[in-house]
C-alpha cells in the first residue's frame, strides 16, 4: 500500500472506529469510561506544516525553533525537522550543551563548516553557540548542494548508525506533530514523562502506515509500515529508551502498571501474561491505544478494553 494512500485511506475509517469505540465502552471495566470523551471534536489527523507552533514542538524553545527553519533554508532539500532531531540528540535543543556542542557533530566538521559566519554567530565562531552549530550542521548535510537523500545527510554528520537513526525518527515526530487542541497532543501533554511523550507522538505520526508483518517502519528499514512490536520499539527507540523486538519481550521491561493507573505511553499488552503475548499497543487515554492491529489494516486506534487483555508496563 502505498504510504500516502494508506494516510488518507485511515481518516475515511475514522467515523466507523469511532462508533466501535463508543460500543465497546460498556465493556471497559479495567479503564476509565468513554462516555465523556468528545468524540465530535477531536481532531486526530491535524499535523504542523510549516513554521507553526503546534504542541509537539513546544519543548523547542522559540529561538532555537526559528533557528532551525532559517539554518535549514540555506540546504535545499533539508526539513528543518532533521536539524530538530539532530538539536533534541545532542543537547535537548541547547539545554545541555556537552562537548560536542549544540548539534553534536564533531569538531573537525563544524571547523570545515562554520565559515562564513552566519548572522548573529559568535565571534570566533564556536559549536556551542546554537547559530554558529545549527548553520554548520545544515551546512554539513547539504554536502554537494542538497538534502534531498534525508537518510544519507543525516549520515554524513552522524557516523553512529543507532543516533542517525534516532535523529530521523525525531524528524519524523516533528513532521507530523499534531495540532495543539487535537486530541493526540493532549494525550502527549498528559504523559508522565518526556520519553513517554515522545514515544506517543512518534506513534501518532504513523498512523495510516500499513500493517507489516515483522515491519520496523520506513524510518528504520525498508518496510512500509510496521507490526505491533515494531511500532512500539520504535516509537520507544525515538524517545531515546531501547526495548526488546517482541510483544513478549516488552512485556518484561519497564514496570507493572496497574489498569485503573493506565498513563499516556503505556505498553498494553494482550495474550497469556504467564506465557506467549501476542500483541502490543501504546496507551493514549480515555480508553483508547494506537496500534498496528493485524495483516490488511493500518496503524490506527481502537478500543483498550478486550478479553485477553494481559497488563501494562510503564517505560519511563
Amino acid at each position: 500500500m502505498d504510504v500516502t494512500v494508506g494516510r488518507i485511506a485511515v481518516a475515511a475509517s475514522t467515523a466507523f472506529l469511532l462508533v466501535v469505540l463508543l460500543l465497546s465502552a460498556a465493556a471497559a471495566a479495567v479503564v476509565e469510561s468513554l462516555t465523556a470523551a468528545p468524540w465530535d471534536s477531536l481532531d486526530l489527523f491535524a499535523s504542523s506544516g510549516e513554521h507553526q507552533m503546534p504542541a509537539a514542538d513546544a519543548e523547542i524553545p522559540p529561538q532555537i525553533y526559528g533557528l532551525y527553519h532559517e539554518a535549514a533554508a540555506s540546504c535545499p532539500g533539508l526539513p528543518w525537522t532533521v536539524l530538530a532531531g539532530f538539536g533534541e540528540v545532542a543537547s535537548g535543543h541547547g539545554r545541555q550543551v556537552g562537548d560536542r556542542g549544540v548539534m553534536g557533530i564533531s569538531r573537525a566538521q563544524f571547523d570545515r563548516y562554520a565559515s562564513p559566519t552566519p548572522a548573529g554567530g559568535a565571534m570566533p565562531t564556536s559549536p556551542l553557540d546554537p547559530v554558529d552549530a545549527t548553520f554548520a550542521a545544515a551546512r554539513l548535510m547539504c554536502g554537494s548542494g542538497s538534502a534531498l537523500d534525508v537518510k544519507s545527510a543525516v549520515g554524513r554528520a552522524e557516523a553512529d548508525p543507532a543516533a542517525a537513526v534516532r535523529i530521523i525518527e525525531l524528524a519524523d515526530v516533528y513532521a507530523h506533530a499534531p495540532r495543539a487542541g487535537s486530541f493526540l497532543a493532549a494525550a502527549a501533554q498528559s504523559a508522565p514523562s518526556s520519553a513517554a511523550r515522545l514515544a506517543v507522538e512518534y506513534a501518532g505520526a504513523q498512523l495510516g502506515l500499513p500493517y507489516v508483518w515483522g515491519g520496523n517502519g520506513p524510518d528504520r528499514s525498508d518496510a512500509s509500515g510496521f507490526d505491533c512490536s515494531g511500532l512500539t520499539q520504535s516509537a520507544y527507540q525515538a524517545a531515546g529508551i531501547a526495548i526488546p523486538r517482541t510483544a513478549t519481550e516488552q512485556f518484561h521491561t519497564g514496570r507493572a502498571v496497574d489498569a485503573s493507573d493506565l498513563r499516556a505511553g503505556d505498553l498494553v499488552f494482550y495474550g497469556d501474561p504467564n506465557g506467549f503475548l501476542h500483541h502490543v499497543a501504546i496507551y493514549l487515554g480515555r480508553g483508547i491505544i494506537i496500534d498496528a492491529p493485524h495483516t490488511g489494516a493500518v496503524v490506527r486506534f481502537d478500543p483498550v478494553a478486550a478479553a485477553d487483555y494481559a497488563g501494562a508496563r510503564r517505560e519511563s
